[in-house]
């Protein structure tokens, strides 16, 4: 029992960010200039309300709501107000991709054909469309951006806009419908089609149909399991679906700023439908709190839910995330909300934005914040020339060599049959050299653990362990 009762509070420990008040780890100059920027943003942008946290490791170190959810009934927001956060839903459809096949239920070469056959693809094998789930997570399978099966759902968008429509409802294609348009889809663009750095051929459909298909191989609801397999494990419990939602709900309200006549609107409700697994999802600063926290965990409870690995390879592979080094984020956008989830895991340091605005520029808030903060979060290099002496040997044996220090410098053994015994020179961040022939220098590149202590050596382009 005792056992049990320390995993229980360690699975709970470590996937809950400590609470606002235990805000300690920045200093006033910083929070205060953070609040101000919060400020600044949602009035550059007319929002009606904006929700920041940001989260080291498994503490919230800052979090501000202002203005409000509900302006007509001067509702204010807080860290716990509840917002559609749009397509950032993807990432948890790509976090269910790849626990299922971390169960080992689907793989990621799967062709989608195989538990979605009313889509045909592009090919005439016998269960095949050319299409796999990788492709679909990581937006290179080619397919246009939307069904046309939503062409209502983008004329109300457009008439609401543009003629001021009276709708009170923004209402996705069913998924009926969605799924008897899948027999015109074809590929709008060559599949793994090379890009510039950070750009894809974004596909609202391809995760749909993602969605669909993974719903199926788990034999289950697709926002039951969200809910329960990833949500309810990290204590995501004010985050839902549409339908799903909790009982009395309150959504913040989505705005349009009309600039010419300097008013709020109040935009149309939305219905996701087929969209659900593309953007069906609602959630908060405090539970999205929580996601980015579990982004940094390498325990048996965060393995459980996702590996570390497989969390890595998301990042780098594009699986719903998109990369910006040194920055991993996914926005969402609906019209009347905009949101974003964006953290390094280098540092382990992140944050949520939600906003009930319709137009809103993240790329100079995530600038803004990562100056400001990574400074303090990144490891300093290391001051004391000792941390890097010793001996290092080659995984198996292979060979060693050592780091010694004389007369205030580093000094080394590597092929001291050739070359002449003289310090090595640094060159940045845990980085030295050795002065070789002409133009030829030999790099070392000592790396540091998670606690700063210096624990391998690249070089020769080998690595190196200390003993």
């Amino acid at each position: 029992m005792k056992k049990l009762k320390y995993h229980l509070f360690h699975s709970i420990f470590f996937l809950i960010p400590q609470a606002a008040q235990l805000q300690h780890s920045l200093p006033d100059s910083i929070t205060n200039r953070l609040r101000e920027a919060v400020a600044g943003f949602k009035d550059r942008y007319h929002s009606p309300s904006i929700v920041v946290v940001i989260v080291h490791d498994k503490e919230i170190i800052f979090s501000e709501a202002q203005g409000f959810v509900d302006i007509e009934h001067k509702i204010p927001a807080t860290i716990d107000s509840k917002y559609p956060v749009a397509s950032v839903t993807k990432t948890f459809t790509a976090t269910m991709l790849m626990q299922l096949m971390q169960k080992k239920v689907v793989d990621l070469h799967d062709d989608v054909k195989k538990y979605v056959p009313e889509f045909r693809g592009d090919t005439d094998l016998p269960g095949k469309s050319g299409t796999t789930f990788f492709q679909l997570a990581t937006h290179t399978s080619g397919l246009p951006r939307n069904t046309p099966a939503d062409i209502n759902f983008a004329k109300q968008v457009d008439k609401w806009i543009l003629v001021g429509s009276p709708d009170s409802l923004l209402e996705a294609s069913s998924k009926k419908e969605l799924l008897q348009s899948l027999k015109f889809i074809k590929k709008e663009y060559p599949e793994y089609e090379l890009m510039s750095y950070g750009d894809r051929h974004y596909s609202n459909l391809g995760y749909s149909l993602l969605g669909i298909a993974l719903e199926r191989a788990a034999k289950t609801d697709y926002a039951d399991y969200i809910l329960n397999n990833i949500c309810k494990p990290l204590n995501m419990s004010n985050t839902g679906f549409d339908a799903k939602s909790l009982e009395n709900n309150i959504i913040a309200k989505g705005y349009y700023f009309d600039e010419g006549n300097k008013v709020f609107l109040h935009t149309p409700v939305f219905k996701s439908n087929s969209a659900l697994y593309a953007g069906g999802m609602f959630s908060t600063g405090t539970d999205l709190a929580k996601y980015i926290s579990f982004q940094f965990q390498n325990s048996n409870s965060a393995n459980s839910i996702l590996t570390e690995g497989n969390r890595a390879m998301m990042w780098t592979f594009k699986i719903a995330w998109k990369p910006s080094y040194p920055l991993v984020f996914h926005e969402g956008h609906i019209l009347g909300y905009r949101s974003i989830v964006t953290f390094n895991p280098e540092i382990k340091l992140g944050w949520v934005v939600l906003t009930n605005t319709n137009d809103f520029e993240f790329s100079r808030l995530n600038e803004y914040f990562h100056q400001l903060l990574s400074p303090i979060y990144y490891k300093k290099p290391v001051p004391d020339l000792k941390e890097y002496t010793g001996i290092y040997q080659l995984e198996g044996g292979y060979g060693s060599m050592e780091i010694y220090l004389r007369n205030g410098s580093l000094y080394s053994t590597y092929l001291k049959e050739i070359l002449p015994e003289t310090p090595l020179i640094s060159t940045g961040n845990n980085r030295f050299k050795a002065q070789g022939k002409g133009n030829y220098n030999v790099g070392y590149e000592f790396i540091q653990d998670e606690n700063g202590e210096i624990r391998m050596l690249n070089l020769g382009q080998l690595k190196w362990v200390k003993q």
